[in-house]
């Protein structure tokens, strides 16, 4: 028996599919995000730095039986690059006014973070966190005109932090708390919001070839989404808190 699937967000008949811009999509909860945004009928524009991840995220979330290849688009190169920063506003342009953007600030990649000292991975995370702000500044016009949300997420792939984990979440928490109030303080129209979902391994060390299935996803990414589409205005300048209930939690071996 096929599994339902949510019913999509209410909107105006003669309306557009919503359109959702996620940063990182190639991180786990970029990933799990992603997935739930397609179970809802949206169309997502995804930017990745790392082809490694995005390829073969693309041809799987492209397999899923809510999904269609239509509906992924994939914009694959720095955050800090304007081709990219191009490509995806015109995606943007191209499918309909822009609802919600997934600021997914805490997943970071320390260039080869095995051999680097504690200075360069601290650099690093200094950089993870600031390196998604020109996408930002770059969108604020549609967010703002569109009346649109944004998620802050943070999050790392624990995996690739290099300095321990919960140093580097707290760093990336306030830094996103920071940013939530600042962008409701100057832009009343925006919905703007945290998620703190805690760490996780990559999405590539589980199966570059395959999505989280429907009974693999974690509340994590639901949540994100249904903030997304439906947080009331009055919510703006808060964050949420995410906590993975015992059974969903890695056992140590």
């Amino acid at each position: 028996m096929a599994e339902p699937q949510p019913a999509p967000p209410a909107q105006d008949p003669d309306s557009e599919p919503p359109v959702i811009l996620i940063t990182r999509v190639g991180s786990w909860i970029g990933a799990e995000a992603a997935v739930h945004f397609l179970k809802r009928g949206c169309i997502v524009i995804g930017v990745g730095s790392h082809p490694e991840r995005i390829t073969p995220l693309t041809s799987a979330l492209a397999k899923l039986p809510c999904s269609s290849a239509s509906r992924f688009i994939a914009c694959v190169g720095p955050l800090t690059s304007t081709d990219v920063q191009d490509e995806a506003i015109a995606h943007i342009k191209r499918h309909g006014r822009l609802t919600a953007f997934v600021h997914n600030v805490g997943a970071f990649e320390p260039r080869g973070a095995g051999d680097s000292q504690p200075i360069e991975q601290w650099e690093a995370l200094q950089l993870a966190l600031l390196e998604s702000l020109p996408m930002m500044h770059r969108v604020r016009a549609l967010l703002h005109r569109c009346k649109s949300r944004v998620v802050h997420v943070a999050s790392d792939d624990e995996s690739q932090a290099g300095l321990p984990p919960h140093v580097a979440l707290v760093a990336i928490k306030t830094a996103v708390n920071m940013l939530t109030a600042e962008l409701a303080l100057v832009e009343p129209t925006v919905t703007s919001l945290a998620v703190h979902p805690g760490v996780r391994l990559p999405f590539a060390t589980h199966s570059s070839a395959h999505p989280p299935s429907t009974d693999q996803l974690r509340p994590a990414g639901q949540l994100i989404a249904d903030l997304a589409l439906n947080a009331d205005k009055s919510m703006s300048g808060q964050y949420f808190m995410y906590s993975e209930p015992d059974f969903l939690k890695p056992t140590q071996s």
